[in-house]
């Protein structure tokens, strides 16, 4: 999927408009039924059993419902009217047909024929988007939840048309209701329209309105829509908004949600960044939370970020300090806490080093938030030396405090 894409909103959805509505989500499902639904009209299959066979009137305007974008010329319709009466089993009549029958505005002889179609051919996508979306806008929820589902299945991995199509229609004032009551009978399809949306351009307050209970307790899981929708807010330099959305999807403790630092004194991981510990184990190093404590082993070969958040800290100066306790290198400098604006190519407010000792120590020091800096990183460091000089050291008590203002 597409990030940050922007989802159309229209105001007079109607089914003749189905195509547009879908967008390249029908085009491409169109495209990629089977070899036979969309031969192109010039093959040389097609060639050998005549340009007026049945197989070749309707592969050709098939072929062109999904080039024309669902609008064919008169003499195209009256081929595959005289190919219906000559190959009744074929599905792909009753796809063209019915859809020109929601063109012409004739809804109920088009669901009828779509679902002759249908009996005919229970795998073809496309006749089962048409009848979802008139089984929506008949408030025919059943029916249209049971489309869904089995296109979903359909596709297999290949839903996110499907998700963008939906996308689209939950939020259109004529659809909107009919998506919500669709989607809470489908959460892993639910989870899919929500992560396309928060990933698009949709107001925050938008997404939690139209989520079910279910919907919103799902966006703190790894693989749902909340983290996206985070991301998508910090991308976008929309941070106020982006910790609103983090504090309402994670439900993080009491104390927790507005603090200058989250879980500064390293107590139960919360495991919920950005605006909580990142913390990484890789070729650098290592970093973990345990016994109220940040536990650090940096090798010393490679430079690297162990520990990240990002905070929202407002202008003004502050003080930085937190706890060292005795590690196995003594006198060494590998660690670096630092601090940079986010949004002015990590501008560096502070950079401090760790350095290990024999004894417990309180290190600290002043730092100044510009007014053009709304969120910062705070990033515990390895910076290789030229001789590598592994480090292991524990972290405790972080604090970042604002100082009174001076005279």
């Amino acid at each position: 999927m597409m990030r940050n894409r922007k989802i159309w909103t229209p105001r007079g959805l109607s089914s003749a408009a189905l195509l547009t509505v879908a967008g390249v989500a029908l085009g491409w499902l169109c495209v990629r039924t089977t070899i036979a639904e969309v031969l192109p009209a010039d093959s040389a299959t097609l060639s050998q059993v005549g340009a007026s066979s049945p197989e070749t009137v309707l592969a050709r305007a098939t072929t062109a419902l999904v080039q024309r974008k669902g609008i064919l010329d008169d003499r195209t319709l009256a081929e595959v009217r005289r190919a219906a009466l000559a190959a009744p089993l074929d599905a792909r009549a009753f796809l063209i047909l019915g859809h020109q029958q929601l063109l012409d505005e004739q809804p109920d002889r088009a669901v009828a024929t779509l679902e002759a179609g249908q009996r005919l051919d229970p795998r073809q996508r496309l006749i089962h988007l048409l009848l979802a979306d008139r089984y929506l806008r008949s408030g025919r929820y059943d029916d249209a939840a049971l489309q869904f589902a089995l296109l979903s299945r359909l596709v297999g991995s290949t839903r996110g048309p499907i998700a963008d199509a939906m996308a689209q229609m939950s939020l259109a004032p004529e659809t909107r209701n009919a998506m919500r009551h669709t989607l809470r009978g489908d959460p892993r399809l639910e989870r899919e329209v929500f992560t396309v949306l928060a990933q698009s351009d949709t107001p925050p307050a938008t997404l939690f309105a139209l989520a079910s209970p279910t919907a919103q307790r799902d966006a703190a899981n790894k693989e749902s829509w909340g983290q996206p929708l985070v991301q998508r807010l910090i991308a976008q330099g929309q941070y106020a908004d982006a910790r609103a959305a983090w504090r309402r999807i994670y439900r993080p403790p009491a104390g927790e949600a507005d603090a200058t630092i989250v879980n500064a004194r390293f107590g139960q991981p919360l495991n919920i960044p950005p605006f909580d510990w990142k913390l990484v184990a890789g070729g650098a190093g290592a970093a973990d939370i345990r016994n109220g404590a940040l536990t650090v082993d940096y090798y010393g070969r490679d430079n690297g970020d162990l520990a990240s958040q990002l905070l929202l800290v407002r202008p003004g100066r502050y003080r930085f300090d937190f706890t060292i306790d005795g590690g196995k290198a003594a006198n060494a400098t590998g660690l670096f806490w630092t601090l940079a604006c986010a949004a002015k190519g990590d501008r560096s407010l502070m950079n401090i080093p760790v350095t290990v000792r024999a004894a417990r120590r309180r290190v600290g020091t002043d730092l100044v938030v510009p007014n053009d800096c709304p969120a910062q990183t705070l990033t515990l460091r390895g910076e290789a030396a030229e001789f590598p000089t592994p480090v292991n050291v524990t972290i405790r008590d972080l604090s970042l405090r604002p100082l009174e203002r001076q005279p």
